[in-house]
């Protein structure tokens, strides 16, 4: 294999890659992802976030963009577009994709306005309706030519089944007679040759009964069509044919038509490849929980708690790092004990670096910074080859040799244990030589080592950061630490695998004066780091408790205003009450005085209004005006100024839209009031017009906007359960008592099922003379389940 392909593998881009495919919707975007390339610069990468962040946005708010019911209807329509008569299944399948596309279509036509970069993808996307709507409307479910849609197939169709039944009632009835009985060798009806037979015994074959089918292959029973059933089997033959003459006429005419649209619905499918594709990157980051990172062109890697994708894949509980890199530290040596992490932090930097080569986000926190570099090249592992007669350290090399005449900028290189199959003395000095050469030619290099002679490079040349994975308490705990020398660790590994006390002891005897003076200045540096961290740790401790204690003490104040505020709303419902009881008290005693206007009688109705005004505040307590965040999608409100009363649809910052009857207006949240609900008034049914008077048709541009309207039971038919001409029917019905009773939009429930009802219902509605105009709802309305119209007479 070549070195990008060894480095792909190295770093596991293919589990990448696969599990990328898995989130595609369309065969076409699966496809894609197998064969993706990175894209050319960062200000193409940057392009592809922005067109994520508008579906991702889109989605948040409800909105889907749907991919799933498109096929891969290529290979079929370029056979169309060359004169091939399509099968039924293939022209159902295609006619099923235009409308899916349709779909997709009017959902970029609706987000247009805010979503530019998703409509610079799909506007392309023209799916011819007349053509769409024959295809959908020319097949039953299961796939058969309608016959619905055309009639004489429904004839053919019912003749044969007619021919079907005389035949078999007949022979059925020549089992049963006394004539056939000795002849046969079974009671049973089949067919032979594609013509109704019966089963009789050989020898009865010579008999003038009927024309031989065939024998049995024991030989002992022949199979014989009566001469009863002959002219019936001939009908039924020339009747099928028929059929299928009919049917092949009807499925040449479609295909013809698919083929002059081909070019159309090819650039629809790659105009769809490229939504999936974006799609795609944006479930994939979901299920890795990845962030947009920042994208330039300075070869930058800043990764905040950043975790490796395939461990977050495999669903391991992964520790996150902070790595870095930068044009001022062009290279990063990470140190400490095998087993311990360095190798998965260098392949999480190199992964880092090639998804957002091809566009997708990464898993870490907000912050991180992943700069797009030409191309990726890493060294892990062993490059033993035997057949072409290298050693390991041999393969090393030829691997550091190509890496060093590709070194530029722009260029990430990862090298695994540099320089480590040969003797120490000699390697290092090579490894930190290739390590200078390739920061000279403005590469960015990750490397792993054990080199003492490498460790200490920080220290001498700013050019290099220093890293090292952590081991605490007799193990390692996979944390990296940002400029920290790593000790390998190789004794105490040694003593926790097992190995005997004196071969250690001997091993710490051997060590030089050198060697052990540099790792008990390694060890107590890694003494005060550690004190470091654990005295950080406690003061993080202490700020999420401070932070805690300052969130409990918010809500217990949230909670007071609560109460507060609802025992102001209750005293002031008190009030009303006291002040409603009171009037009709004095309004009892008004009525009485006039029915016995006396002195007496006066002076106790002075009396009786004199107490009733004792028992009352002089004025009533103010209630809390709603604050913005309580009104909610749904509430019941009142308008400032008319005092009308409607319902909140939809919010959007800080104004909500409000329908009051068939009008949705947007108001401030600050100045609309909440209605209880038992104050609310009761909606006036509106009245019919006049038998005598014809009601003026409506532009479609009357009225709110679909979108905007709100599904009531009354405004609504559900048609679950009923077949595709019954509901037809009440859908006619329907429309006729809406325009009557003064309906401006109703909504008509399908559901989804096999799809027949609702696309017979769109085609209905589409050339019906009472509709307007129509639509699929959106989210907020029930989805693609209901179909929404403007209707008028």
């Amino acid at each position: 294999m070549s070195l990008d392909q060894d480095t792909l593998s190295a770093l596991d881009w293919p589990v990448v890659v696969d599990a990328l495919a898995t989130c595609a919707s369309t065969p076409m975007g699966r496809e894609a992802v197998e064969n993706i390339e990175a894209l050319p610069s960062a200000a193409a990468v940057r392009d592809c976030f922005d067109t994520m962040d508008e579906l991702l946005a889109l989605q948040e708010q409800g909105e889907h963009l749907r991919l799933g019911g498109i096929a891969d209807i290529r290979i079929p329509v370029r056979a169309s577009a060359k004169g091939r008569v399509l099968e039924g299944s293939e022209l159902k399948q295609i006619g099923d994709t235009m409308g899916a596309m349709r779909d997709v279509s009017w959902f970029l036509t609706r987000n247009a306005e805010e979503n530019p970069r998703l409509w610079d993808i799909g506007n392309v996307i023209y799916v011819d309706d007349v053509l769409a709507d024959e295809l959908l409307m020319a097949f039953e479910p299961n796939g058969d030519l309608s016959a619905r849609t055309y009639p004489e197939l429904g004839e053919l169709r019912a003749r044969i089944e007619e021919l079907h039944i005389g035949i078999r009632g007949t022979l059925q009835r020549l089992l049963k007679s006394d004539d056939m009985r000795e002849l046969l060798q079974d009671e049973f009806v089949t067919q032979r040759n594609e013509r109704y037979v019966l089963p009789i015994k050989a020898h009865a074959k010579r008999w003038d009964i009927g024309i031989v089918h065939g024998t049995s292959g024991s030989g002992q029973t022949a199979y014989i069509e009566p001469t009863e059933v002959v002219n019936l089997n001939n009908k039924l033959r020339i009747a099928e044919g028929d059929l299928k003459t009919a049917e092949r006429r009807i499925l040449t005419r479609l295909s013809a038509s698919v083929g002059r649209e081909s070019e159309a619905l090819l650039a629809d499918l790659r105009a769809i490849t490229d939504l999936d594709l974006i799609a795609t990157r944006c479930e994939f980051a979901r299920t890795i929980d990845a962030i947009r990172p920042t994208v330039s062109d300075r070869g930058t890697i800043t990764l905040r708690n950043v975790r490796h994708p395939v461990l977050v894949l495999r669903g391991v509980d992964v520790i996150g790092n902070d790595l870095s890199l930068s044009s001022e530290q062009p290279a990063l040596l990470l140190s400490g004990p095998n087993a311990g992490g360095k190798t998965v932090s260098l392949k999480t930097m190199g992964l880092c670096a090639l998804l957002a080569r091809i566009g997708c986000f990464i898993p870490a926190d907000a912050g991180s910074q992943v700069d797009h570099f030409s191309e990726v090249l890493a060294a892990i592992g062993d490059s033993q080859s035997v057949e072409a007669d290298l050693s390991s350290f041999s393969g090393h090399l030829l691997v550091l040799r190509e890496m060093v005449d590709r070194a530029a900028p722009q260029a990430l290189i990862l090298l695994d244990e540099i320089a480590s199959g040969t003797d120490p003395a000699e390697g290092a000095p090579l490894a930190q030589a290739v390590l200078e050469t390739l920061i000279s030619r403005d590469a960015r290099v990750v490397v792993t080592t054990h080199f003492a002679r490498l460790k200490l490079l920080p220290a001498a040349d700013d050019r290099f950061g220093a890293a090292a994975v952590e081991y605490a308490d007799g193990r390692p705990t996979y944390r990296v630490v940002s400029g920290a020398l790593g000790q390998s660790h190789a004794l105490s590994i040694a003593a926790e695998m097992g190995l005997g006390s004196s071969v250690l002891d001997r091993a710490r005897e051997l060590l030089s004066d050198g060697e052990r003076g540099l790792a008990a200045t390694v060890a107590g540096l890694e003494a005060m780091r550690a004190d470091a961290d654990a005295e950080k740790r406690r003061h993080q401790a202490l700020s999420a408790e401070l932070k805690d204690q300052l969130r409990e003490i918010s809500n217990r104040e949230h909670i007071l205003k609560t109460r507060a505020k609802a025992l102001e709303e209750e005293a002031a419902a008190q009030f009303k009450a006291r002040v409603s009881s009171a009037e009709k008290a004095i309004s009892a005693v008004i009525s009485q005085l006039q029915k016995n206007p006396s002195h007496r009688a006066a002076a106790a109705a002075k009396s009786t209004i004199q107490a009733l005004q004792a028992v009352l505040p002089e004025e009533a307590p103010p209630p809390s005006p709603p604050s913005p965040e309580t009104i909610t999608v749904g509430q019941t409100v009142r308008l400032p100024g008319t005092g009308g009363i409607g319902q909140v649809t939809r919010i959007q910052g800080k104004k909500a839209h409000v329908s009051v009857g068939s009008v949705v207006m947007r108001v401030e949240l600050a100045r609309l009031a909440i209605v209880h609900v038992e104050a609310a008034p009761k909606p006036i049914k509106p009245k019919a017009p006049p038998k005598k008077r014809k009601k003026p048709k409506k532009s479609a541009s009357d009225g709110p906007p679909l979108e905007q309207a709100v599904r009531f039971g009354s405004n609504t038919l559900d048609l679950r359960g009923q077949r595709v001409e019954e509901g037809l029917d009440a859908v006619d019905t329907f429309l006729d008592r809406a325009i009557m009773g003064g309906l401006d939009i109703v909504f008509i429930l399908h559901g989804h099922g096999t799809g027949a009802m609702k696309q017979a219902v769109r085609q209905h509605v589409r050339r019906s003379d009472r509709v307007l105009e129509w639509s699929p709802a959106n989210a907020d309305q029930g989805g693609d389940a209901y179909t929404i119209a403007r209707v008028g007479g």
